[in-house]
């Protein structure tokens, strides 16, 4: 890091840490206490098996404030990218509605609007965690991909609204400039990985689908790479519009979605076009408690959790697999059956497994979650649960 360098990255924590007063409590003393452990800033000889913070330049979230993720250096030769989640704007009613601090009953808000302080955190557990002793990816390389964006990490437009009720305003889809920066930058020291696994959860779990091609033409010279999209199925007309007129997303990404489900879309595009070369695993509860959730949100019922919702998921889930089975006959898939420990009264189920510890524990049909995505990436392929989806 350079003078100017350093003198910027000041900067910016300053602003970081006047922010921070603003906050409503509890949540300052909390973050607080999360800041007193964050990564150190990367520097140019990074030590192995230690997270750093890097902030790649004129990276920008969802409301304008500086982007920020976290890498870590393995001392093997395997490149782990993981892609955070946390909702979407799927339109113009979402783009001014983000997350609160301090949720209000009965408003609705549909994503994260940047990276700010859990940046530093996210994406360090499940297949990431270096501490487990038992965790067969703990000494890869890891770049974690952190969300602020609203936009499957993959927009590249700053987007104009005007809301009847919250006025004008601008959405920055710049996910795509973030993913790539910190990606490049991973590849600077790890330029010709013997093998990769993307895989990211929730909205990173569609931004895996979708990036997943991108990543393969930025480490050409990789022959072994595994793409692994975790709780990221969902069917909306809405996403094709969104990925080409609010965050328009490059060309060759949006061109890979031809239908309403665009996480089936980019697998099946990824193996016709590289056969061999991708690996393609595919995980997620039967019921989803959050995708079903979307799905009602998609169907004009609103973000609520019902059980009806939880069969019309479990459907799609039921088709998705289905035909991923009869195209690609060696996919890996987890389907589990882990109810939703908050929302214990609609049979719906867990959402997300790869970057949470419980994987290394959880077993659904005697295997483990993080076994399932090891032999995944080498090459022993499982479907287990399929039983939950009749099939």
């Amino acid at each position: 890091m350079d003078e100017e360098e350093r003198i910027e990255q000041e900067r910016i924590e300053q602003e970081e840490l006047a922010r921070l007063e603003t906050v409503p409590e509890p949540v300052r003393t909390n973050a607080k206490m999360f800041l007193k452990n964050k990564p150190k800033a990367l520097p140019a000889a990074p030590e192995k098996g230690v997270w750093y913070v890097y902030r790649p330049k004129d990276c920008i979230c969802s409301n304008g404030t500086p982007y920020y993720s976290t890498l870590k250096i393995g001392t093997e030769n395997k490149l782990l990218v993981m892609f955070c989640g946390g909702g979407a704007a799927f339109n113009a009613h979402c783009a001014p509605r983000p997350n609160k601090y301090l949720p209000v009953e009965g408003e609705e808000t549909y994503y994260v609007a940047d990276t700010f302080v859990m940046g530093y955190f996210t994406g360090h557990n499940g297949v990431a965690n270096k501490d487990i002793a038992a965790n067969p990816f703990k000494d890869w390389s890891v770049v974690v991909i952190s969300y602020g964006s609203g936009d499957f990490h993959c927009g590249d437009n700053d987007f104009e609204y005007d809301d009847l009720e919250l006025g004008k305003g601008v959405c920055h889809h710049r996910g795509y400039k973030s993913y790539r920066a910190m990606v490049e930058k991973a590849k600077e020291y790890v330029p010709t990985p013997d093998k990769i696994l993307v895989t990211g959860y929730s909205a990173g779990g569609f931004g895996t689908a979708l990036l997943t091609d991108d990543i393969m033409t930025l480490f050409e010279k990789c022959r072994d790479v595994i793409c692994m999209p975790d709780s990221g199925i969902l069917k909306s007309e809405g996403f094709k519009t969104a990925l080409a007129t609010q965050w328009i997303a490059p060309k060759a990404v949006r061109e890979q979605v031809i239908t309403d489900n665009p996480t089936l879309d980019c697998l099946l595009y990824l193996h016709r076009k590289y056969g061999n070369r991708v690996k393609i695993a595919l995980g997620c509860s039967y019921r989803d408690a959050l995708l079903a959730q979307c799905q009602a949100f998609f169907g004009g019922a609103g973000m609520i959790f019902d059980e009806k919702y939880g069969d019309v998921f479990q459907n799609i889930l039921r088709e998705t697999v289905s035909v991923l089975r009869k195209e690609i006959p060696n996919v890996a898939l987890y389907i589990f059956d882990k109810p939703h420990p908050e929302i214990p009264d609609k049979n719906l189920t867990e959402h997300c497994f790869i970057a949470a510890d419980f994987m290394f524990d959880y077993r659904q049909d005697g295997v483990s979650m993080v076994d399932w995505a090891y032999d995944a990436v080498e090459g022993k392929p499982r479907q287990v649960g399929l039983h939950l989806l009749g099939l």
